[in-house]
């Protein structure tokens, strides 16, 4: 686990300095709202604009990390993708999901927080609600039990808006998905 820690600190200061603004999702997400599991892997949402993409690409093109091609980052800038790089002295992989131009991704972003996940290391996080949606969406896209699984781990251990919560299920279609989880 220290090594995703490392990880997660040195590429959310990288950002932050850069002043690229991201936020944490994924099962490290979870994880802060619901209940641990192991996880080898970081889930960022990254909102990269075209006159950044230099910029990234010189904060990660070095010994410490593995980084695609500009010419990859710029493509997936451009369609709404995703890329990876790894952290090279950990071996930890870090989705780099870029944020998406929609209704959601908008309201997903503007309610991010930055949060005290351990002593000292501050990074921002998507709401628990958020996280919830999201994992919706995979396991409506993948079937994946665990997904399901860290829901369950939210609703146990934070209180969440169900208002919200009920508002983006009714408009991703997400009702089925929603419904296994009691």
């Amino acid at each position: 686990m220290q090594g995703i820690i490392d990880a997660l600190r040195e590429t959310t200061n990288r950002l932050s300095q850069a002043g690229i603004e991201y936020f944490l999702v994924g099962s490290l997400a979870a994880m802060q709202y619901g209940r641990p599991r192991f996880t080898n892997d970081i889930d960022l949402v990254v909102q990269i604009k075209s006159l950044q993409i230099s910029p990234f690409c010189k904060l990660f093109d070095t010994d410490e990390y593995y980084c695609p091609p500009r010419e990859i980052i710029n493509d997936e800038v451009l369609r709404g993708g995703m890329f990876n790089l790894i952290h090279q002295s950990s071996g930890v992989k870090i989705d780099v999901v870029l944020l998406k131009n929609n209704e959601f991704s908008s309201s997903e972003f503007s309610r991010r927080q930055k949060i005290e996940i351990l002593p000292e290391l501050f990074v921002a996080i998507a709401s628990a609600e958020d996280i919830i949606i999201k994992k919706l969406e995979y396991f409506k896209e993948g079937g994946s039990e665990k997904h399901l699984t860290d829901i369950k781990g939210i609703l146990a251990e934070t209180k969440v808006d169900l208002t919200y919560l009920n508002l983006w299920i009714a408009k991703l279609g997400l009702a089925n998905e929603w419904s296994k989880i009691s």
